[in-house]
């Protein structure tokens, strides 16, 4: 777990951990993904296209699964499993 952890912190940006870490407490409060635009919202930030951007990287990153065209189909990659697997 703790290598998941250091691999997150090297690759992540600021803008990009605020992201992930906004993604994964409003799946946690709500039970759904946010919209780009919720989380545009909730960071204070104007534009969705960064968030876009933000949440495709982080889709390259692995950390994040998206289906294209489809609203609200985030989901959180739970990588804790994969890691053990490959001990």
């Amino acid at each position: 777990m703790a290598l998941v952890v250091v691999w997150e912190a090297q690759c992540m940006t600021e803008r990009q951990r605020l992201v992930y870490d906004f993604i994964q407490m409003f799946m946690k409060i709500k039970g759904f993904a946010p919209s780009y635009a919720e989380i545009a919202q909730g960071l204070k930030m104007t534009s969705k296209s960064n968030i876009h951007r933000h949440v495709h990287t982080l889709k390259s990153y692995g950390l994040l699964k998206v289906q294209p065209h489809l609203v609200r189909s985030m989901k959180i990659v739970d990588r804790s499993i994969a890691m053990v697997s490959k001990l």
